[in-house]
């Protein structure tokens, strides 16, 4: 049974994903969307923001993703001019990140985001050889030229701390995580998300997982080492660690706090591989048009409850059963950075209390968080 949103929302909403569309003009090979083409509407957009601004809690971060959002530009520019202008209304803070794979990029568009102070994560799996061999066009051919092409527009009108890389590891490149991101910040990147890529067909060996952590390890000591000579390098990871201990919190936090999502068509669940699986139906949770499931609706979070951490793990290991990532054990390596990334938050933290170059490092680490 499904009952209407309520303008006032009872669980705190800190991050909304808002998939813009699912079209694309490439097709990545490990790209878990569904391409069906589908876009989000106005009237959409608009309920599921308003239900978002309106949620306790004065922090708040839209991500606006696809599918290629750019394909929508204009659809974009309403929704972020729409979440902005509520957003002063109801006297929210809010940050707007925009994920892309940056082949669209124009200086009309970089004008806009430059002034409306958003956030731009662009898609590079690293050096050429590497991301071209699963970011390609329908025709196979890779995409990395053509991203590097429109690299320096967005370097000149997007600030660095609104800038970051979207790094994507597969299994087969995971001894390469350390080269391929001190190449990304050779390009000019200084932020850096590394997101590991895990499906049935890009499944994860032990000897895989080991060369990741250890790859990982030699990223936070290069990381520490750099910050003592002024040379900030920032994780996305680390940095929502740094500011509010996102990371090792995590297990403890209601989904709706920083899970939710919303589908082009309206429907809501917590988990973007889940909501584009082909039994999506199991893992929706409720429609910004009719409203959520009594279940989620009446619900009210609270950390010690035994029910409310049954809900979540139930919820969450369902995303290792599906078609897409059965028997895989994403889990896992997802636990391999957040840990390395817990590990050098902390060392940072410890440091900056004596050591003014940590302390601004902490401090810029608090403005760039992309997700």
């Amino acid at each position: 049974m499904l009952t209407n949103l309520p303008v006032q929302f009872n669980k705190e909403i800190y991050l909304l994903r808002l998939t813009v569309t699912t079209e694309c003009i490439l097709d990545c090979r490990y790209c878990f969307v569904y391409k069906n083409n589908q876009t989000i509407t106005y009237p959409v957009a608009i309920k599921a923001i308003t239900l978002f601004l309106n949620s306790p809690g004065n922090q708040k971060l839209l991500m606006l993703y696809g599918g290629e959002p750019l394909l929508k530009f204009k659809l974009v520019k309403r929704i972020i001019n729409f979440a902005q202008k509520r957003a002063r209304s109801v006297k929210k803070s809010l940050s707007i990140s925009l994920g892309t794979n940056g082949i669209l990029l124009n200086q009309r568009q970089l004008s806009f985001f430059k002034k409306a102070k958003i956030g731009l994560a662009i898609s590079l799996d690293g050096r050429k050889d590497y991301h071209d061999k699963n970011r390609v066009f329908g025709n196979q051919k890779g995409s990395f030229d053509a991203v590097l092409n429109k690299l320096p527009l967005a370097l000149k009108n997007i600030k660095q701390e609104k800038l970051c890389a979207l790094f994507g590891v597969l299994p087969a490149l995971a001894d390469k995580i350390y080269n391929n991101l001190l190449y990304l910040t050779d390009l000019g990147f200084s932020s850096i998300n590394i997101e590991p890529i895990c499906s049935r067909r890009f499944s994860w060996s032990i000897k895989q997982k080991e060369c990741f952590q250890k790859g990982m390890v030699k990223l936070r000591q290069y990381i520490y080492a750099n910050i003592k000579r002024g040379n900030f390098i920032f994780l996305n990871t680390v940095n929502r660690e740094l500011k509010d201990k996102r990371i090792s919190s995590r297990d403890k936090e209601c989904p709706f706090f920083g899970s939710l999502e919303v589908h082009p068509d309206g429907t809501l669940a917590f988990s973007p591989f889940l909501i584009n699986s082909k039994d999506k139906e199991k893992y929706i949770i409720g429609d910004i048009q009719e409203g959520l499931k009594n279940k989620y609706r009446f619900c009210k979070h609270d950390p010690g409850c035994a029910q409310c951490r049954q809900c979540w793990r139930n919820y969450s290991s369902n995303e290792v059963q599906t078609e897409a990532t059965k028997g895989v054990n994403f889990n896992k390596v997802l636990q391999i950075r957040d840990s390395c990334s817990v590990d050098l938050a902390r060392e940072v933290l410890k440091k900056a209390k004596s050591d003014p170059i940590f302390k601004e490092y902490v401090q810029e680490a608090k403005k760039r968080i992309f997700e």
